[in-house]
């Protein structure tokens, strides 16, 4: 914490609904010089045809297990899900929460999101509760979800539950030709000791998204919230 935040901890497989194999993403993230990379596929969602399920869990853990250990002194390898908070798509209590906590974090998507049928975090909570890793909410467009709210609360009901806020580089995830985490500074500037944060691009298909981090980078920068990232 304090430096460069080298980090790209959102990124898909052919585990669920990525092109490519955990082994190139994070051979190209090494190559790209990050020092944290996780794979974080979709976990038991209908959003993909076909997502992460409990009967492969242990066989996705194992491989990324491996690849932590390949690489290890070199760059850190995170497992990690990424979890639908839309109820009708993931079925939130049939979670495998004894897998979930043997990773070493998870993304939720679209928390209290209506747009896209997202849950709220009280909502979520009792789930929350039950994982005993940190927990995310990705691409998370703050701003729009969060308009009526005062931004000191936002942060004070994000440490409440204990969750961390991507920065999410991905040009899918702009609004106004703006990135959500731009739209929603007024935010980011209130979680300085409160929220935690990560850096992640959401890579599914270009290999070179796994290293698309310099935006988000520059915005820690900015702020002077290099010491509030995740790792």
């Amino acid at each position: 914490m304090g430096t460069d935040p080298l980090m790209n901890l959102h990124n898909h497989t052919q585990y669920s609904d990525g092109w490519h194999t955990p082994e190139e993403v994070v051979q190209r993230a090494w190559q790209g010089g990050l020092r944290q990379v996780a794979i974080t596929d979709h976990l038991m969602t209908s959003k993909v045809p076909r997502p992460l399920t409990s009967d492969g869990f242990e066989r996705y853990r194992r491989n990324l297990l491996a690849l932590k250990e390949m690489y290890s002194g070199r760059m850190q390898v995170l497992a990690g899900v990424e979890i639908d908070s839309n109820p009708e798509r993931c079925d939130l209590e049939a979670l495998p929460f004894d897998q979930i906590n043997r990773l070493d974090l998870v993304l939720f998507e679209y928390v209290q999101d209506r747009q896209h049928g997202g849950a709220s975090i009280k909502e979520l909570a009792p789930i929350f509760e039950r994982i005993k890793v940190p927990i995310g909410l990705c691409h998370w467009d703050v701003d729009r979800i969060f308009e009526d709210n005062r931004p000191e609360e936002v942060a004070e009901l994000l440490a409440s539950h204990g969750l961390f806020v991507e920065v999410s580089t991905s040009d899918f995830y702009r609004r106004d030709g703006k990135p959500f985490f731009v739209l929603g500074e007024r935010f980011f500037r209130q979680f300085g000791g409160k929220v935690r944060l990560s850096i992640g691009t959401d890579m599914h298909r270009r290999l070179d998204e796994v290293v698309n981090i310099r935006s988000g980078q520059e915005f820690v920068r900015r702020l002077a919230l290099q010491d509030m990232m995740l790792y």
